[in-house]
């Protein structure tokens, strides 16, 4: 088994090289095989843009279990991510995108949350003696 290598159709991507029992993981190889996956799943249109990479790079760093570049960015790969933003925005694609970089781990649980917040005004009454 090459964990460091992931055959799509006829194709095959080279996330890092693994050396001594362990993946060393090539960014730049995982953005190749992640714009790849993305346009398998999503369609042609799938592209990451470059205001992004930022968010992927600590995604991918968390999902590839990388302690000491988690521990740089404050991110514990112990426990599991709350990601926030508008509906439409993505989250949830991206989680599913990058679960494909480690098939050969236990695939974790998306969990999709629609949070309403309702805006409560109060009234404090007085009332007189």
């Amino acid at each position: 088994m090459t964990p460091h290598i992931i055959q799509e159709s006829n194709l095959s991507y080279q996330l890092g090289s693994f050396k001594n029992n362990c993946i060393q993981y090539d960014f730049d190889k995982i953005l190749v095989y992640l714009e790849a996956k993305g346009r398998m799943l999503f369609g042609q249109q799938f592209k990451i843009h470059s205001e992004d990479l930022e968010i992927i790079y600590k995604l991918c760093i968390y999902i590839i279990q990388d302690i000491e570049k988690c521990k740089k960015h404050n991110l514990d790969p112990n426990k599991g991510l709350l990601l926030s933003g508008p509906v439409g925005c993505g989250k949830t694609s991206l989680m599913k995108l990058v679960r494909h970089l480690t098939p050969h781990k236990t695939q974790y649980k998306i969990i999709v949350s629609r949070i309403n917040f309702l805006s409560v005004s109060v009234t404090y009454y007085s009332s007189s003696v």
